[in-house]
């Protein structure tokens, strides 16, 4: 995942004020890095491997 910034601290508090607590907060998070690195690949023009 790199080159994808995510604001941790503010990611954190946005998902505590969801309700998620401990794991749930991590898992909420996790699934944040995810979406961010799908995006990432789907907007990617780099030409298919052969």
């Amino acid at each position: 995942m790199a080159g994808l910034d995510l604001d941790m601290p503010a990611a954190l508090t946005t998902a505590r004020e969801m309700g998620a607590t401990g794991w749930a907060a991590a898992e909420l998070l996790l699934a944040m890095r995810m979406g961010l690195a799908a995006g990432s690949a789907a907007r990617r023009t780099d030409p298919p491997e052969p």
